[in-house]
């Protein structure tokens, strides 16, 4: 018995290895080669889109304004504008503005121009505005600056305040005053506040 399990053992540790070598030769041997211009072809990226127009997926920018405040921006798509290079197309806009009093105000939209020369980042398209005590806002465009905490919304404003259901055509985040730390959302034009006790 123990001699036929030595001579089965003998002649697997040979026919194994044997049959692997088989296996891989008739991998290669059959396989066809690869064709690169019938992979580019059916590839679903545009790539004469891509050589025409730059651009950068999954985009972050951060930055700290002169007062303090932490601004961070995230893209979906980024793209450099062909008729300014210090101006940025965004897709699938959202952020953050964190401000010295530890207040958290969040921002989206569909799309964005992240203009470096005036210090401004504009957004519309749904834009979505939230601030941490409450405010869930949305509206047709909103500007955000780079250099200082002031953001400004503008266009059929409408949403929940945590007094109730407020509309208005325009309304801005800033600092109450120069270097106080203190921050205040004021709204103006045909302000309707619907109160919720």
């Amino acid at each position: 018995m123990a001699d036929r399990n030595l001579r089965l053992v003998a002649i697997l540790k040979v026919a194994l290895p044997l049959g692997a070598l088989v296996l891989l030769s008739t991998v290669f041997l059959i396989s066809r080669g690869i064709d690169p211009e019938r992979a580019v072809a059916m590839s679903p990226v545009d790539i004469e889109s891509l050589v025409r127009e730059p651009r950068i997926t999954d985009a972050r920018f951060a930055g700290v304004t002169d007062d303090g405040a932490a601004l961070t921006v995230l893209a979906g798509t980024t793209r450099a504008d062909p008729d300014g290079g210090l101006r940025l197309e965004l897709d699938g806009v959202t952020g953050t503005l964190e401000t010295l009093d530890n207040r958290i105000t969040a921002f989206a939209a569909r799309a964005g121009l992240l203009d470096q020369v005036v210090n401004l980042l504009r957004m519309e398209g749904d834009v979505d505005f939230q601030t941490q005590d409450g405010h869930m806002l949305s509206m047709d465009t909103l500007t955000a600056a780079l250099d200082r905490t002031t953001v400004e919304g503008r266009g059929n404003i409408r949403g929940q305040a945590p007094a109730g259901t407020i509309t208005a055509r325009e309304m801005t985040l800033r600092e109450t005053a120069l270097g106080s730390g203190s921050y205040v959302l004021v709204f103006s034009g045909d302000v309707k506040l619907i109160y919720t006790p």
